[in-house]
């Protein structure tokens, strides 16, 4: 029976209970109907009392027989569920180790994709060691079969080292290029007893060609690398080479955009270039200097500077604003104009060249670079060149006309003795100021030349001075030279005579010339230590102060018109200024417009002095 019940499923146990419960109720039902109206016989009450005690029999007997089974069935099924439940929680933290190390896996997919440096790859050998459950291991960068660099995980600094030298493991793959494995007895003072280590070491190899670039090397106690982990670890060295491919790629960059950067602030002409694709304007060190003014980021010789450009402020030291903006705004707009553009800054003290290059990458314009190249030396030559031409022409023609004209007088017309006289008078002052033309040009080349020869002397600059005075005075009567010395003080100097009477005279010369109303030029010595200071000062016209910086430049003359009535070459001052220099002395000039002039030239007195 009971064997029978245990063989029932749930259900028909169930219609069983349900069974016994309502055939108790029904018996339940016919006692009450016996006892309906209170008046119940002993044969009733007997047959009443048996009813009840075959329904209470039937009951517990269906309790017996079917409660346990029931019971037993329950705990199995509980059983069941905690085993599963058991299952499940092993599924569970299965998924959960596979899904930390996916997220490994993924962090190292991720280190490999991002880091630029040596230092980074401690994080890649820290995760490929925690995936593979190593007990220690390396990264080893290779450099013309050399190993050049290690980066460890779990590893002392004597491991390292025997890893690097000593490594027989090592040496193969380096010549095999390809995966080596051992597993080696060893015992040392840690652990009592001996026990295994397996190695491994996998190459890092260049897709491309095959060469090496690394190694990547991992140690375990357990048990080695089986075919499936082998094959992973084969797929880490892959990812591996293109992290180290990339971080070589990216290092090359690098060092060729500073290279780039170098040489471009190495440019003197300045250099703004405008990135159209990122928005951005930089310039070299040229241009910073040339625009302090406007907002940049110095980053330094190796990297260009970030610039803030507001073309407002960009030209407000050119002088042709308008023009300027308008090239600058097409370049802004990425239509570069082919032209150059020349423009001058600050009045005219700065001339530049402008031009833009554009910079195109797969057929689209990419940047634009803006050159400013400063024209300032060549437009001051050409400046040179014009009045060295209109200079010349002019102080050459003049007495070539007089020689020409009273040459032809001489042989067209009898002429008296005292009128011929005249003639030849004048023709040999023109000659000799063509002389004195052709002598400057030379001796200026000269010594520019460092071929002037002097002839050093002791030279009393006191009595050249006197002698220079009464010369020069003979030659006009509008002035009053004048010599301002203490005559008991030497004013003798190691140096070549003619030079310093040609100095000298050409002060003297200049002071009269530029005095057109007369005045007094006062001509003064003074004696200080290990020098002399000679000065020559005169009431005349003045010099004014935006020409001081160029006066004793080559064919530098004044332009006014007070100075365009005067003759004369520029060669005068650029003379005296190479005499003083050959000198080791130096000449400048102190000068209020429209008041007067003075020449100073401090001169050393001898080659000792010159050396102290």
């Amino acid at each position: 029976m009971g064997k029978w019940i245990e063989q029932l499923n749930s259900r028909q146990i169930l219609g069983i209970l349900y069974g016994v419960c309502i055939a108790s109720l029904f018996l339940t039902a016919i006692g009450a109907w016996f006892v309906r109206d209170n008046n119940v016989s002993a044969t009733e009450l007997i047959t009443l009392r048996w009813v009840w005690m075959i329904g209470l029999v039937m009951f517990i007997t269906a309790i017996l027989l079917i409660g346990r089974p029931l019971i037993k069935r329950m705990i199995e099924q509980n059983e069941k569920m905690h085993a599963k439940q058991e299952e499940m929680q092993s599924v569970l933290e299965a998924s959960k180790q596979n899904e930390t190390k996916l997220q490994y896996r993924n962090e190292l997919i991720e280190v490999l994709a991002s880091k630029e440096s040596l230092l980074d790859y401690s994080a890649v050998i820290e995760k490929i060691v925690w995936l593979t459950e190593a007990e220690f291991g390396a990264v080893l960068l290779v450099k013309d079969d050399e190993i050049t660099s290690v980066v460890p995980k779990g590893m002392t600094q004597e491991q390292q080292e025997d890893l690097k030298v000593q490594s027989l493991l090592l040496k193969r793959v380096m010549i095999s290029k390809s995966l080596e494995a051992t597993s080696k007895k060893v015992a040392d003072q840690i652990h009592g007893y001996p026990y295994y280590i397996h190695e491994t070491v996998i190459p890092v190899k260049d897709p491309s060609d095959g060469t090496m670039i690394g190694c990547l090397y991992l140690a375990c106690y357990d048990e080695p690398f089986d075919a499936s982990e082998t094959s992973e670890l084969n797929a880490f060295a892959n990812q591996l080479a293109i992290s180290l491919l990339r971080t070589r790629l990216y290092r090359q960059m690098q060092q060729d955009r500073k290279e780039t950067a170098q040489l471009i602030n190495s440019v003197r002409e300045a250099i703004l270039y405008f990135n159209y694709e990122e928005d951005t304007v930089v310039g070299n060190r040229a241009f910073i200097r040339m625009f302090d003014e406007l907002q940049f980021e110095y980053a330094g010789y190796e990297e260009l500077s970030a610039v803030s450009i507001d073309i407002e402020q960009f030209a407000e030291r050119v002088d042709q604003q308008d023009l300027f903006i308008s090239y600058v705004e097409r370049v802004f707009d990425q239509e570069p104009p082919e032209d150059g553009l020349s423009i001058s800054l600050d009045q005219g003290d700065c001339f530049l060249q402008v031009y833009a290059e554009s910079i195109y990458r797969d057929g689209k314009i990419h940047g634009t670079m803006l050159v400013l190249r400063d024209v300032t030396a060549e437009t001051e030559i050409d400046r040179m060149k014009s009045e060295l031409v209109s200079t010349v022409s002019h102080e050459l023609r003049t007495p070539l006309s007089s020689i020409y004209g009273f040459t032809e007088l001489m042989l067209e017309r009898d002429l008296k003795a005292n009128r011929r006289e005249l003639y030849l008078k004048t023709i040999h002052d023109e000659a000799k100021r063509l002389s004195y033309l052709v002598n400057d040009f030379l001796d200026l080349q000269k010594m520019e030349a460092g071929k002037q020869t002097f002839e050093w002397e002791t030279v009393d600059l006191l009595e050249l001075a006197r002698d220079s005075i009464s010369f020069y005075q003979e030659t006009t009567d509008s002035h009053h030279l004048h010599l301002d010395a203490d005559v008991g003080q030497d004013f003798k100097i190691e140096a070549d005579l003619e030079g310093m009477r040609q100095l000298l005279g050409n002060l003297l010369s200049n002071a009269i010339k530029y005095s057109p109303e007369g005045g007094n030029v006062l001509v003064s010595l003074e004696r200080l230590e290990g020098q002399v200071v000679m000065k020559v000062r005169d009431n005349g016209i003045g010099i004014p102060s935006s020409a001081l910086p160029n006066l004793f430049g080559k064919f530098y003359r004044v332009d006014n018109s007070d100075r365009r009535k005067i003759g004369g070459t520029g060669l005068g001052l650029a003379i005296c200024k190479e005499i003083a220099k050959a000198h080791d002395g130096h000449l400048h000039v102190e000068s209020i417009y429209g008041e007067g002039s003075t020449f100073i030239c401090e001169l050393p007195t001898s080659k000792e002095a010159i050396h102290q």
